[in-house]
């Protein structure tokens, strides 16, 4: 296997129809690192970080075939970790990804992610650490990256974990709704529905994907989070990048929008994305002048039932925070998501994460003598 690392757009766009290969058929699928969704986040969110987009390429399968892509990795690199003056390759987290799993071709995925790490120790990479962030760490690639830091005895640390909500389509779990709650949402939709035309739809292949995500962006802009300037509307850049990869979403098959329109007018919108046999909840927003109905949780229930009648689906990601009410109510599953550091086997690295551990301790022991005082 070969490595080809680079830099910006134009470079990127040079490798879609291996990147989008790829894709479909990685180890574990991640929307936030395909192809339609990273072009419109390094335009939108890039100018200021220092990032490399590493590819992995096997040679084809036949003499004079062309290579083919096993695995995508995009970095950022940073001058220090934790005000420390080390140099540090990150997997790439920008304000609207929520999933950092590389992209790994299911049947090459040790030896793709190998031949990364022989990379990383390598003199052509110039980074000490390597920071693993916001990875899965209940999947086959986390089992991959622990046997390979094993095998290659290098030291790790567990800098952050959590757990957020999943919903597991092919456990007996699913939602968690009880009883008295399902009769309190049934009340609120007929007081609703009694009060107006009350009606779900979702976004078809032939439909216009422009006036969704127009509609969308502008009640999400009329609730709380345009009042907060953090809605897509709020900024240029947050925008372009939305309606980009919403588009090239829609082109790509792995769109799914639903809404709840009250009289003809959207009161609640989400938006997921499809890839393989998983599914993200992305974003979700409703008309906050009809919240004594509960229009997103409404909404929420219709989006369990048609994501469950697709037989290809086995799991939707919440990409929420750990502590989401909502969700976590709704939802009985969970995934856990963490953050590790490892050395590339170079001086500097193996110190820093040597002493990481201590200085967690202390400062845990800090802390708690100050909430004593």
């Amino acid at each position: 296997m070969s490595v080809v690392v680079v830099r910006g757009t134009e470079a990127l766009k040079e490798h879609i129809d291996a990147w989008q290969d790829l894709s479909d058929n990685a180890l574990e699928p991640n929307i936030f690192y395909e192809a339609w969704m990273m072009i419109p986040a390094v335009e939108a969110f890039g100018a200021d970080a220092e990032l490399y987009f590493v590819f992995i390429y096997a040679p084809g399968l036949r003499r004079h075939s062309k290579k083919f892509s096993c695995g995508f990795f995009p970095l950022e690199l940073s001058r220090r970790y934790k005000n420390l003056p080390v140099v540090v390759f990150r997997l790439w987290k920008h304000i609207h990804c929520f999933l950092c799993t590389p992209l790994l071709r299911a049947e090459k995925a040790q030896a793709a992610l190998a031949t990364f790490l022989d990379w990383l120790e390598s003199d052509q990479a110039p980074a000490q650490l390597m920071e693993f962030a916001s990875i899965t760490a209940d999947g086959a690639f986390h089992k991959f990256l622990i046997d390979e830091f094993n095998q290659r005895a290098r030291l790790t640390f567990t800098s952050d974990n959590y757990n957020r909500a999943l919903l597991n389509l092919r456990s007996n779990t699913g939602t968690s709704f009880s009883g008295r709650h399902k009769k309190e949402l049934r009340r609120k939709q007929t007081r609703l529905s009694d009060a107006g035309t009350l009606e779900y739809i979702a976004l078809e292949p032939e439909g216009d994907a422009e006036h969704w995500i127009k509609d969308f962006i502008q009640l999400e802009a009329e609730g709380w989070k345009g009042k907060e300037g953090t809605a897509f509307a709020s900024e240029t850049a947050p925008r372009k990048f939305f309606e980009s990869a919403v588009k090239g979403a829609f082109d790509k098959d792995r769109l799914m929008m639903l809404a709840l329109k009250f009289n003809g007018k959207p009161i609640a919108m989400k938006c997921n994305f499809i890839s393989g046999r998983g599914s993200f909840s992305f974003k979700i927003t409703y008309d906050e002048t009809f919240s004594r109905y509960s229009p997103g949780v409404l909404l929420e229930l219709e989006n369990v039932r048609r994501v469950s009648a697709m037989p290809q689906v086995e799991w939707m990601d919440s990409c929420a925070v750990s502590e989401h009410f909502m969700i976590n109510r709704l939802w009985a599953d969970r995934r856990t998501i963490e953050t590790i550091l490892v050395s590339t086997g170079k001086r500097p690295g193996d110190f820093v994460v040597s002493v990481l551990p201590m200085l967690r301790w202390l400062r845990r022991k800090f802390l708690r003598k100050a909430q004593t005082k």
